[in-house]
């Protein structure tokens, strides 16, 4: 039997067998046939030349077996004259496969069983036998073969140019893995790597899944899957394969062109080269692209897209890099040379037709013009490029948006608004003050609005105006107003309990909270609460609220009337469907916009809308406050024209918990 060494090719041994007395006739080899003077036995001979490169104790036995006198007689007996064998071997810290036939015969002359037997050194064809069935492309960085049980790894091929590994030598399976961790795999995924790579962890998971794949980003940043297959699962053999996924994850599907990873690196890449041209990031979206979704399915919108793709990379841009980042959002990275802002509208506006369908379509652009000394990363471009498109006032007169820090600086804010709101509930910065309300008769409180501050130290309270808007856009308010509900009916409860008096408080509710069934809920079994009069409520919505209230928030609305809950609309006035507001939905009380009480007195036309809008209140069987009354003139002519109540600095300004509480003390 020949035996691949590194430098040998594939090479073959012949033997002549008299398998009757189990000895060795003669020895084929390199062509030439050597006869075995020595009569040594079969069993001897393959002991010193075959037995002795077993891969495991599993293996020797089995062949022992198969390869002894008494398996062969026994297969010419049945009839067997044409036995093959695949056996696993080690020599010399290398793998190895062979093949051995065996071709039995009668000695016409002896009357004995003698056989033919061919070895030769399959390994190469198994493992591209193998290997086929599970590699598709030929490109791989890395293929090896594994054994479980001697815990040893065969590198049959390795592109890691950053690593020493001999090929075709048998390594410590632990060594290798640590060895091209520290080497090839970056610093953030090595943890995972190793923990992916463990023997144990492998031996568990082929065992379950029958395969085992992971990736991770190496050190050049490109992103590399490793994939285990069982090469031999007799055998406890694994075959390893290592492929460069990062084009296809850099990839979009859908268009062909990167993706936000694949635009980061490429230009990083043209970044890093430090040429003298002017580079800016352009972040497009398509508005109402999910409407064309919607009416013409997701086939045409498609069909949409790549046209897209196709007239901006045929653009006066020139882009070095298109990407698509998701859905309808595109971004390209261009020298400033071809950008041509006076050329943008035309650009954004493009009319697509494809013979049965004409649609208009509208693009945004945000621009990010990067400097000599910018230090920001690619993806930190992109986010302020996007920042930029969310500043356009009016798309069809100017349908994109320059960058500039004031914006960053207004969206940090806007951020930590939102992210501190948990924290600043638990530690109590958020405090409830009461405005009272006073009946315009007898200038006695009746009632009082809930208004919250945030006040995270006594120096440097933050303004509702700060804070109020952020949190209605970002559907965070609803969070706010239940902390609101909760304290403004503990504050009644408590009062209530010890004998003291207790006036309506209004809480101001949002068009968020009518769409959250959770705080809805909260507000109902509030309503329900027998210990609390349901007098004790009122809810404050704006104009807004009542723009996109649902059904289900309609229902819950005209609930807490049916209880005897007040419900007011508050700024009334202010918006332009504030008429078809109160004509389409009940209210108790309507606060009349502070924009119009201020103005009391500037002219006869601002008097006469007021004076219309209070008597308009009354004869629809509401009730009207006054907002923002500041001065004596404005008491005395809201007075005479039949105003309700009033509201302002000039009654009182709103006050913390405490100073409310005690000037209702002082009321009995």
């Amino acid at each position: 039997m020949v035996l691949q060494t590194e430098q040998t090719e594939r090479l073959r041994k012949a033997l002549h067998i008299d398998i009757t007395d189990g000895i060795i006739l003669a020895v084929m080899r390199q062509g030439r046939r050597q006869e075995n003077d020595t009569k040594e036995t079969m069993e001897a001979w393959m002991e010193r030349h075959v037995f002795v490169y077993a891969s495991t104790p599993k293996v020797l036995e089995t062949m022992k077996k198969e390869f002894s006198v008494s398996s062969l007689l026994r297969e010419y007996k049945h009839g067997k004259r044409f036995l093959v064998y695949r056996c696993h071997l080690v020599n010399r810290d290398m793998m190895l496969v062979d093949k051995v036939t065996i071709y039995l015969f009668e000695n016409t002359v002896t009357g004995h069983v003698e056989a033919q037997m061919f070895i030769e050194d399959i390994t190469q064809e198994y493992l591209d036998n193998v290997t086929n069935e599970v590699l598709y492309q030929k490109d791989y960085t890395l293929l090896s073969l594994i054994s479980l049980d001697r815990e040893i790894i065969n590198f049959r091929s390795c592109h890691l140019e950053d690593i020493d590994i001999k090929k075709r030598k048998n390594i410590p399976y632990k060594k290798a893995a640590e060895l091209v961790c520290g080497h090839h795999i970056h610093p953030n995924d090595r943890e995972r790597f190793l923990s992916k790579t463990n023997l144990t962890f492998l031996r568990k998971t082929m065992e379950e899944k029958g395969m085992h794949s992971f990736a991770v980003q190496t050190t050049d940043k490109l992103t590399e899957r490793y994939t285990y297959y069982w090469f031999d699962k007799s055998e406890n053999m694994l075959l390893l394969v290592a492929d460069d996924m990062t084009k296809e994850l850099e990839t979009d599907p859908l268009t062909g062109l990167p993706n936000r990873a694949g635009f980061l690196r490429q230009v990083g890449e043209i970044l890093r080269k430090q040429s003298d041209a002017q580079y800016a990031i352009l972040f497009f979206n398509i508005q109402r692209f999910k409407a064309i979704n919607d009416l013409f399915g997701y086939e045409k919108g498609d069909r949409i897209l790549k046209k897209i793709v196709d007239v901006l990379e045929k653009s006066f841009l020139k882009p070095l890099v298109t990407a698509r980042m998701e859905a309808d959002r595109f971004v390209a990275f261009v020298d400033t040379a071809n950008l041509k802002l006076d050329q943008m509208n035309q650009l954004l506006h493009y009319s697509y037709h494809d013979g049965k369908t004409d649609i208009e379509l509208h693009g945004r652009c945000g621009i990010y013009y990067v400097s000599k000394q910018c230090t920001l990363s690619v993806s930190d471009m992109c986010d302020r490029a996007k920042l930029a498109k969310n500043y356009i006032s009016n798309q069809y007169v100017q349908p994109y948006a320059i960058y500039d820090e004031s914006m960053k600086m207004e969206y940090d804010d806007n951020s930590r608004v939102m992210i501190n709101l948990e924290q600043a509930i638990e530690k109590n910065e958020f405090c409830v003050y009461y405005q009272p309300v006073y009946d315009a008769k007898t200038e006695e409180i009746v009632s009082a609005e809930a208004l919250v501050r945030w006040i995270p130290d006594k120096k440097n309270p933050v303004l509702p105006g700060r804070f109020i808007p952020v949190l209605e856009n970002s559907g965070h308010i609803t969070k706010l107003d239940t902390f609101v509900n909760r304290t403004v009916r503990e504050m009644i409860r408590k009062r209530k309990q010890e004998g003291k008096k207790v006036l309506p408080v209004a809480v101001n509710l949002s068009r968020m909270d009518l769409m959250d069934k959770d705080i809805m809920g909260r507000i109902w079994e509030n309503v329900n609460d027998k210990k609390i009069p349901v007098s004790m409520f009122h809810y404050e919505l704006t104009e807004s609220a009542y723009a996109d209230i649902t059904e289900s928030g309609s229902k819950f609305l005209t609930g807490l009337q049916k209880k005897g809950t007040k419900i007011l609309i508050d700024d009334f006035g202010s918006g332009i469907s504030s008429f078809s507001t109160v004509r389409d939905y009940e209210f108790d009380i309507i606060k009349l916009d502070m924009g119009f009480v201020q103005k009391i007195g500037t002219s006869k036309k601002t008097d006469n809308i007021l004076i219309a809008l209070i008597d308009l209140a009354h004869s629809l069987d509401m009730k009207v406050i006054a907002e923002g009354v500041e001065t004596k003139e404005q008491t005395e002519f809201l007075k005479k024209n039949g105003c309700d109540f009033f509201q302002g600095f000039y009654y009182a300004k709103p006050m913390p918990q405490d100073e409310f509480e005690a000037m209702l003390d002082r009321e009995l």
